[in-house]
């Protein structure tokens, strides 16, 4: 099975960049563009940055606009095609290669910070990608996944768009909570949603806990915990008077009730002896 995810992703282009980054739904693509927006802050000029998973470049690239030395690397080659092309775009440099998230070529110590965004909850191992990334950084390891107790996850999980209503909308909030309160009593890790259409693609939503678990495990110290953009679902779009409550509300997202309900979790997580 992990042979076959790993030859599925390979030739998978998501074109997530229009589809969520430059989504012309407002909730849609400000809370994508948070969860990017969280990691800038702790990068600074002259570090030689690795994004574990670059997708189509994003971040890498949003990375080097702050001055940093970055290195992006993507299993898929549509992905790191487009990411090229981004990168182009942006007038930004980055170098780009295609390779495996769990076997990472480079040597250990390699980078001052390792990004992973949204990318862990893809691997056939979980654990395996998360010591890959413990190995190559000297440092820092900023980690965001999709967590489990935020609204929109639920409407996510039913079946729906969290960002406009559709026909599945009744329904959808109620059956995501339903299989999220399933995964806790049966002992998961979270509810598995699949990808792309594919049940047997891994894409647990996990929760809060059980990521700071994985990650301890790993060998990081946790220095932060805090929640991904904090989305209502729905209400922004439709009562755009909203929008500004909506962007409030994520300043309180690393607050310690308020940590583990976001649209995702990202970690601060340090190598222990580094400074």
């Amino acid at each position: 099975m992990s042979t076959q995810v790993k030859q599925f992703y390979e030739t998978y282009h998501d074109q997530i960049t229009d589809k969520r980054f430059n989504s012309p739904y407002w909730l849609r693509r400000y809370a994508h563009r948070q969860i990017h927006a969280q990691f800038l802050p702790y990068l600074q000029p002259g570090q030689r940055v690795l994004d574990a998973g670059c997708g189509e470049g994003v971040l890498s690239c949003l990375a080097a606009q702050q001055g940093v030395d970055v290195v992006g690397i993507d299993i898929s080659h549509p992905n790191i095609e487009a990411a090229c092309c981004l990168a182009k775009m942006w007038n930004v440099t980055v170098e780009f290669l295609q390779a495996d998230a769990e076997h990472l070529p480079f040597p250990d110590n390699s980078f001052d910070v390792v990004l992973s965004s949204h990318v862990l909850e893809h691997l056939p191992n979980l654990n395996q990608g998360l010591r890959e990334l413990y190995r190559v950084t000297r440092n820092l390891a900023l980690i965001a996944m999709p967590t489990c107790l935020n609204p929109a996850c639920w409407v996510l999980l039913g079946g729906d768009n969290y960002w406009k209503v559709g026909r599945r909308t009744p329904l959808a909030l109620p059956v995501g909570l339903f299989k999220t309160v399933a995964a806790w009593v049966n002992g998961q890790e979270g509810p598995d949603q699949g990808y792309a259409g594919n049940k047997e693609l891994p894409h647990i939503w996990r929760f809060p806990w059980v990521m700071r678990q994985h990650i301890k495990r790993a060998g990081f110290q946790l220095e932060t915990f805090e929640a991904g953009p904090l989305i209502a679902p729905y209400l922004a779009h439709y009562i755009p008077h909203l929008q500004g409550l909506q962007v409030s509300l994520d300043r309180y997202r690393d607050r310690p009730l308020l940590c583990n309900f976001g649209y995702g979790s990202m970690a601060v997580c340090r190598k222990p002896g580094s400074h």
